[in-house]
């Protein structure tokens, strides 16, 4: 029950995390000018571009997966949509780190 609760803890510490990074974003963008919000916008869209470019190995993977799967257990859907789920899961994880992290860096190198 000790090791839950420091899990528990600990995934909570994480979204807290990610939650106190967007407020600084947040601050950030409403502290500056015109022309440095513009700048602001277009590097957090260059952002989400380079996150949705980050998909494109877990797509491979996945395909990668389904025909291993296919030819092992006869297709069977079930599997496929959990093997589906599985990678969809772990590229959530990642891309949502990949951002708070680049945009942890980007803010303190603004502030």
């Amino acid at each position: 029950m000790k090791t839950e609760n420091k899990e528990y803890k600990g995934l909570s510490g994480k979204f807290k995390s990610y939650y106190d990074a967007l407020l600084d974003f947040a601050t950030i963008l409403r502290n500056s000018d015109g022309k440095k919000r513009s700048k602001i916008i277009i590097d957090l869209l260059f952002l989400i571009f380079i996150t949705c470019i980050l998909k494109i190995p877990f797509i491979f993977v996945r395909n990668l997966g389904d025909n291993l799967i296919e030819i092992i257990s006869a297709a069977n859907i079930t599997v496929l949509a959990i093997w589906g789920l599985i990678i969809e899961f772990i590229y959530v994880i990642v891309a949502l780190s990949f951002f708070i992290k680049t945009l942890r860096k980007w803010i303190s190198s603004i502030s």
